[in-house]
């Protein structure tokens, strides 16, 4: 056999859970069994978050298959799935296992695997017919169970912990990159693996462009803004938050902007809850933005969900389907902007669980008014 057989023990909570939707959603799909390329899928469906890997998912059996590098990694998760190592490409290996496991209808997943992967797949398990599948696991992994909520609420606790050390030690001077390298410090210091995201430390008119990366040239200066998005990630599952800020005292043009800003975030955030619409919700805060005369300066969605992926279903924006909308469980960023070039910008940004009854601010970082000037 190319697999080892499992110890017999069964799938452990909350994965036999997570599996037992995912047959179901490839019954709905017609296939008979799964190929999960993405790494951070096979993360969803095992404690593994190893690379160069990839499982194959049945009816009844889970087979992980990986290499040498990380035999010993997921030698005790052989005690409820098969483990198969390879020594080859993993497409040689992906067509030994399906042709041991009888597939004859093998899903795979089309938005994240290469044209090349594709064909190499297909002639290595030539028994099988290759159906592309797209978007079950993110459907599933769109609505969190406790496990993953507490995850995510641990690591913002674990961002909002570090932010509080960083500023602790804020002066004027200090560059960009530097205020970034600590925050990212401070994170690993207290439990992250790292930061879930490359930490946008934006400082004067830099803050006016929302995914900008911080420069070791650029300093703190009195008077000007300072706008920070970070996150934190902790066993996999990110956190994102932004606050902005001015230093010494606030511009009066940042001041507007702050408020109208919050005042939009405020009412995203009030839109969220079970059975919302994706789209009303971008538009409960865009509303505001475009009432006050900035539609203009601000162009991304109000917001998106995060998990393993910082960026994950759904999407809050004027471009979600008509039919998406919101589920207990999910967790979602709700983080309008104003971007004024020459300037400076203002975002603010908070994680908010769904709920049965309406939803749940994840992180509590004040974003008053009154806490927006440092220093």
């Amino acid at each position: 056999m190319t697999a080892r057989k499992p110890a017999g023990s069964a799938v452990p909570p909350p994965y036999a859970a997570r599996h037992a939707r995912l047959r179901q959603a490839m019954r709905n799909a017609e296939v008979d069994s799964l190929l999960i390329s993405n790494a951070n899928d096979i993360h969803y469906l095992t404690p593994f978050c190893g690379e160069d890997s990839a499982a194959i998912l049945t009816g009844k059996k889970f087979v992980l298959i990986s290499d040498s590098r990380f035999a010993e990694e997921i030698e005790p998760l052989g005690q409820w799935l098969e483990i198969a190592l390879r020594r080859g490409p993993i497409a040689e290996k992906v067509g030994e296992v399906a042709g041991d496991l009888k597939v004859k209808r093998l899903g795979v997943q089309a938005e994240h695997l290469t044209i090349a992967q594709r064909h190499q797949v297909a002639k290595a398990a030539e028994g099988a017919a290759l159906v592309d599948t797209e978007g079950l696991l993110s459907a599933l992994r769109a609505v969190k169970d406790e496990v993953e909520v507490q995850l995510i609420r641990r690591a913002v606790q674990c961002q909002q912990e570090a932010l509080k050390a960083t500023l602790e030690d804020l002066r004027v001077g200090q560059s960009e990159a530097e205020i970034a390298g600590r925050l990212e410090f401070e994170m690993k210091k207290r439990g992250a693996s790292g930061a879930a995201f490359s930490t946008n430390v934006s400082a004067k008119a830099n803050s006016s462009k929302p995914h900008y990366r911080p420069s070791d040239r650029v300093k703190l200066t009195a008077g000007k803004a300072l706008l920070i998005d970070w996150g934190a990630r902790v066993e996999g599952y990110c956190s994102d938050l932004t606050r902005t800020w001015a230093i010494g005292s606030m511009p009066r043009k940042i001041g507007e902007i702050y408020r109208v800003v919050l005042e939009a975030q405020l009412a995203g955030i009030a839109a969220v809850g079970p059975g919302a619409s994706c789209r009303e919700v971008d538009t409960a805060a865009r509303k505001i933005i475009e009432a006050a005369g900035y539609g203009e300066n601000y162009g991304h969605g109000l917001g998106h969900g995060i998990g393993l992926d910082v960026h994950e279903s759904p999407s809050l924006s004027p471009r979600a389907a008509e039919g998406d909308t919101l589920k207990a469980g999910m967790i979602v960023t709700v983080e309008p902007g104003i971007y004024l070039p020459g300037v400076g910008g203002v975002r603010i940004e908070d994680d908010v669980l769904v709920t049965d009854k309406g939803h749940r601010v994840l992180s509590d970082w004040p974003k008053d008014v009154e806490h927006a000037v440092l220093l």
